[in-house]
Order: C-alpha cells, then sequence, then structure tokens
C-alpha cells in the first residue's frame, strides 16, 4: 500500500469544554501549578521546560529548512488514514473531542512532522533514519511508506502546524460536521471509584510514610499505591496464583523504598530490598524459594528485561519462569504509573493486558494523587 498525505487526515485530540487552540505554554507558573494539582502531575514544570526546549529546538529546525512560522510554538496533530483501532491518544482527557482535518487543506510550508513524538524522535540515539529529524513534507511521505504503522506503537506521524488559520476554519466554535466526540472506555464511575478505595484500604493503612526518602514526591507513597493497584489489577487479568498475587503486592509496595533521589538509577532495587530485610517487612511465610523471587522483583525493576534475565541465569531461582513472569507485572505496573509524568509509551509495556490499562492508570492518578 502506498500513503499520500494529500489523501490523508490530521487529527488533534483536546478537552470538549476547553477547544482545540490549547497549549502549555499559555500558561504562567502559578496556573502550571494548579493545573499540575487539579490532574494529579507532580513535576508539570519539569514538563513545561522540556516542552520549551523541545519546542524551540523544532522551530529552529523548521526556520533552518525554509519553513514559515505564524506562531514560536505549534499545535500538534497525528496523521492516519484513519485511526488505529486500539487508539489511545484521547485517554487523558475527561471529555474527549477530535478535529480530523483532510491534509489537503493545511499549507505545505506551515506544518511539518517528525517520526513518532518529537520528544521521542529528537532525542534517541537508535540508527533509525528519521530519528533527530524534523521532517518537511515530502520527507514525512517518504517515511510512512518505508516504515509502515505498527500497531502498538500509538503515534506514527506527528505533525506540528505553525498556523492556526486550518484548526479555525474546521473547528467552527464546536458546531464542525470534523468534529468526533469520543468515549474513554472503562471509565469508572463514583460508586465503581469508592469501592476501589475501600478495596485496598486496610493494606495502604498500614504504609509508612518514612520508608521513603521522600514520602510526597513522584517517587514517594501515592506511587507506591497506585503501581500496588495497578499490580494487582495486571495479575488478576493475567490470571496468576494467590501467593503470587501476595508476593506481587509485597514487591509493588516496596519497590522503591531505597531511594535516595528522583533520578535515573538501576541500583535503588537492590538498595530497597536491602532496607526490605533490614527492617523485616516481610511476613514469616515469605520465605524460600518465594523470597529469592521478591528479591529478584525488587532489585531487578528499573533495568531492562534482557539485563534481569542474565542476571536471573545466576541466581539460585528454581522457576525462572515465574520470576520473569512476576518482574514483567511490576514493571508494567511501574511504566503505567508514568502518566504521572503526562506521558505512557506503551512499548515498553511487556503484557498485552497492561497496554490495555493506559486510561485506568490515568483514572489512579484522581484517586491516589500526589499529596
Amino acid at each position: 500500500m502506498s500513503y499520500k498525505l494529500e489523501e490523508m487526515s490530521a487529527f488533534r485530540f483536546y478537552e470538549k469544554q476547553k477547544g482545540p487552540f490549547e497549549s502549555i505554554r499559555q500558561f504562567n507558573y502559578d496556573e502550571l501549578t494548579q493545573i499540575g494539582k487539579t490532574v494529579g502531575i507532580t513535576n508539570i514544570h519539569e514538563i513545561y521546560n522540556n516542552r520549551v526546549l523541545i519546542e524551540n529546538l523544532l522551530l529552529r529546525m523548521f526556520k533552518r529548512k525554509g519553513g514559515i512560522t505564524d506562531k514560536e510554538y505549534p499545535f500538534y496533530a497525528t496523521v492516519f488514514d484513519k485511526l488505529p483501532s486500539n487508539n489511545q491518544l484521547h485517554v487523558r482527557f475527561s471529555e474527549p473531542e477530535c478535529l480530523r482535518i483532510p491534509m489537503k487543506e493545511f499549507p505545505k510550508d506551515k506544518v511539518s512532522f517528525t517520526y513518532g513524538q518529537s520528544p521521542r524522535a529528537l532525542t534517541r540515539k537508535d540508527n533509525h533514519p528519521t530519528r533527530r529529524k524534523l521532517l518537511l513534507w515530502d520527507e514525512a511521505e517518504w517515511a510512512i511508506n518505508h516504515f509502515p504503522f505498527i500497531e502498538d506503537e500509538g503515534t506514527w506521524l506527528e505533525m506540528q502546524i505553525w498556523e492556526d488559520g486550518t484548526l479555525k476554519k474546521f473547528y467552527q466554535d464546536g458546531q464542525s460536521e470534523y468534529i468526533s466526540a469520543f468515549t474513554v472506555k472503562e471509565r469508572l464511575n463514583l460508586q465503581e471509584r469508592n469501592e476501589l478505595i475501600k478495596k485496598y484500604s486496610r493494606e495502604f493503612a498500614q504504609i509508612k510514610p518514612e520508608l521513603f526518602f521522600s514520602p510526597n514526591s513522584v517517587h514517594g507513597v501515592s506511587h507506591a499505591m497506585r503501581v500496588f493497584v495497578l499490580t494487582d489489577v495486571i495479575s488478576k487479568k493475567i490470571g496468576v496464583s494467590n501467593i503470587d498475587r501476595v508476593l506481587l503486592k509485597y514487591a509493588a509496595l516496596y519497590h522503591d523504598i531505597g531511594r535516595i533521589n528522583h533520578k535515573d538509577d538501576n541500583r535503588h532495587g537492590y538498595e530497597s530490598f536491602k532496607k526490605v530485610k533490614i527492617l523485616d517487612l516481610l511476613p514469616q511465610h515469605i520465605y524460600g524459594e518465594n523470597e529469592k523471587i521478591i528479591k529478584f522483583v525488587i532489585e531487578m525493576h528499573p533495568v531492562r528485561m534482557d539485563i534481569a534475565c542474565l542476571d536471573l541465569s545466576l541466581r539460585h531461582i528454581l522457576d525462572k519462569n515465574r520470576a520473569v513472569r512476576l518482574l514483567s507485572i511490576v514493571k508494567d505496573a511501574d511504566t503505567l504509573d508514568r502518566c504521572r509524568f503526562g506521558n505512557v509509551d506503551i512499548n515498553y509495556l511487556i503484557n498485552m493486558e497492561s497496554k490495555k490499562l493506559v486510561n485506568f492508570g490515568y483514572q489512579l492518578l484522581t484517586i491516589y494523587p500526589e499529596l
């Protein structure tokens, strides 16, 4: 199949009440702080600063290639011939809408593209020929014909729109035939939210904030709660045994208690289990093989799975497949809670069941927000 951009569409998702013209760049520091509290994203200022860096880079690259800009920062859309069946671009919105605009309607000299989301496309260091490049129209068309959409990718071709006239033309104050409403599937109602809170209240009442170096932070108590819930939900969907669900709960609660900072740190899993042993946090009925598996899961949760499997080959664990399975669940739960940073890359999720829980992860942010 051959793709022509002029025959495709741009899809821009947004909150219905706010419309498609809102950008994080328009808010001041205090406004950003309030937005972060509302949606449960604790590092919203870091997100803002990173967005500025990326958008300034996009702007320089676009102008260098002869692009014309009416704005200092772009609006974003994703380009498809039709939305994929597993679309999750709308899940972060309370009342999502999507504005679909035929690509042929955009001025070619006022739009640019990246293959995949721009932060990832501009910073990844693999050898893919589209990495660290901003693409013009013909270059983007070449890319999508040489690298077809992968169903799990989420965003195939991101478009940066450096003018607002086309969006205004098709939005028409929210009355346009090009607008579609979306429903977030499996949205928890008030009763379901209350039942979830009640279900886990006993375990969470036992969490000691002093176990964490910064209890109210992105790696603190609320993060442990959300990873605990996500781990339990994934394990139930996959169908692990009751004893394994118990092991997973302890691994989820204590996986980050060895942290002493918020940086990328492959060693904090070792420090976490060391703390578990020193403080005698595991019940007496967890010993032998089961304790070895918890130790493996906690210690290896920050590292790549291939490295973890190599490490496992050196451990005296009898059922290595079981150990890998439980590690994959905790790693997925930890990845799903990256929604607190504003983005979940489903390519890092290991289990298919986990890939269906992105919207649930966003909802947990409002149930167990950062304190």
